[in-house]
């Protein structure tokens, strides 16, 4: 009776009587076919190869002849240089194996290095990437036989340890998502398989709620020292952030707010939150006296100069459909620099701006003196008490042409001491606003004093200054300094 052949690696079994005085050799060609299932070999692709066969058997083995091939090792490292992805058919199509396959073949140009390709029919192949391992098997089904991943949906019981500094997960066909270990700090993660722009790494956290309530957590990232020495409140989470649902979903509902939590002496509380709608809530939640919520804008710039803006808050509807003047900054607060900072000097205004038909323009303005300055604009309905007026003071007329700027004060004190004195009145305001100013004048009869042209007094004739004394004298205009009108509030006042 002649020997048959196992299915998978085509060991010999002879029958009854068969091979006299041969069984030795034969049983050791079987014992080399067995030594080599828990072996491992390399196998030398042909360079350039796109096709290259993985034997397991012999299709028809001889009868007490040797029958060894490569794929009888169970651990096999592909080795040569390629040029394209390499087919590696495993045979005979029957064969039911399992191999540990490694890629290690290199680049024989400059496009690689490339994948070789595990076939056995037409059913499924696995593809393993150069530079890579897998543990695959084979159904030896025949025409029809497919190659299987085996790590495939993989189950690990317990603990899994990556045992190398910078260790590297890599997910997708195309390794195109990485995890990638930073010694000594922690993870990276990365969208590495796309080049261009607009492809982010985009972590999503889901919750598997299938009823969505109001206050719901969708998702949430936890900040703590679980290993501090200290304990109690030290290891409680520290700071938080959440996305916690504002109401019931539905098909047309899925308002969040995405709330941030910080702990001080216990678990992580909200302190602030941004809601569905872009409203951002803040709150200092200490109780004790003078604990308010403060909120600091600050700039990078390392050379402040004048006129600089150290932080800025602006008001806007960018989506107004009309566009043009409406989708401008309508409104805005602004912190100005007055000049150039120094180790004794940080001089900065508050500016208050508002648009009417183009950018929103500075309209007042309060200075680090506290001068509260409207850029001529109306200070409408105001309830004034207990104010003062700043006073021009003059001084020593010194003869000759003085004048008084109004834009220093209407309050005006002077003294005229020598010589005729010409008075002339500057910056007053637009000619469709109402100015004045009194003028507290000594000794103003001592020598002569000559009024501008355009002030008209009673009866056209100027007072009769006092030569030694206080005279009180009130000037208005109501036309942008066209005509002045001139009048003696109180003559030698004492």
């Amino acid at each position: 009776m002649a020997s048959t052949y196992s299915t998978s690696l085509g060991i010999e079994k002879m029958a009854t009587g068969d091979q006299s005085g041969a069984w030795g050799t034969t049983s050791n060609h079987n014992w080399d076919i067995l030594d080599r299932i828990s072996a491992y070999t390399t196998v030398a692709i042909t360079t350039n190869a796109n096709t290259a066969t993985l034997t397991v058997r012999e299709a028809s083995p001889g009868s007490g002849t040797e029958n060894l091939q490569d794929g009888m090792y169970r651990v096999i490292k592909f080795t040569g240089a390629l040029d394209s992805t390499c087919t590696v058919t495993i045979a005979p199509n029957t064969a039911k194996m399992f191999f540990i396959i490694i890629n290690a073949t290199t680049d024989s140009g400059s496009s690689g290095p490339y994948s070789l390709i595990l076939t056995q029919g037409s059913g499924a192949n696995v593809t393993v990437g150069n530079g890579k391992s897998s543990v695959v098997y084979c159904d030896g089904a025949g025409g029809g036989a497919a190659v299987t991943d085996a790590l495939n949906d993989l189950q690990i019981g317990d603990d899994l340890s990556l045992v190398s500094d910078s260790a590297v997960i890599n997910m997708g066909a195309d390794d195109d998502i990485t995890i990638t270990h930073v010694a000594d700090v922690g993870l990276k993660l990365k969208q590495a398989g796309a080049t261009g722009d607009g492809k982010p790494f985009i972590l999503t956290l889901q919750t598997g709620e299938l009823d969505i309530a109001v206050d719901d957590v969708l998702g949430q990232i936890d900040f703590q020292a679980p290993d501090e020495g200290a304990g109690t409140d030290a290891i409680l989470v520290a700071a938080g952030i959440s996305a916690i649902s504002e109401g019931n979903f539905s098909a047309s509902n899925n308002a969040t707010k995405l709330s941030f939590k910080t702990g001080a002496s216990a678990a992580a509380t909200e302190k602030m939150y941004i809601t569905s709608t872009g409203n951002v809530n803040m709150k200092n939640t200490a109780t004790t006296d003078d604990t308010p919520m403060v909120v600091t804008l600050q700039t990078g710039e390392v050379d402040v100069a004048a006129d600089d803006v150290l932080g800025k808050i602006a008001f806007q509807a960018p989506d107004e459909a009309t566009g043009t003047d409406a989708i401008l900054v309508a409104a805005a607060i602004q912190a100005r620099s007055e000049g150039d900072f120094s180790a004794s000097s940080n001089a900065t205004s508050i500016d208050f701006m508002t648009g009417f038909s183009g950018v929103a323009a500075t309209r007042m303005s309060l200075t680090s003196a506290g001068t509260l300055n409207l850029n001529d604009n109306i200070l409408q309905r105001a309830n004034l008490q207990d104010y003062a007026e700043v006073t021009n003071a003059i001084g020593a007329t010194g003869g000759g042409t003085q004048a008084i700027d109004l834009s220093l004060g209407n309050s005006v004190s002077a003294t005229v001491d020598t010589n005729a004195n010409t008075f002339t009145f500057t910056n007053p305001t637009a000619s469709d606003e109402a100015c004045s100013f009194t003028l507290i004048l000594t000794n103003g009869g001592s020598q002569t004093v000559n009024w501008p042209s355009s002030v008209d007094w009673a009866a056209a004739t100027a007072p009769t200054l006092t030569s030694s004394g206080v005279d009180v004298l009130v000037f208005i205009t109501i036309d942008g300094g066209t005509i002045w009108h001139g009048m003696a509030a109180s003559l030698t006042s004492s």
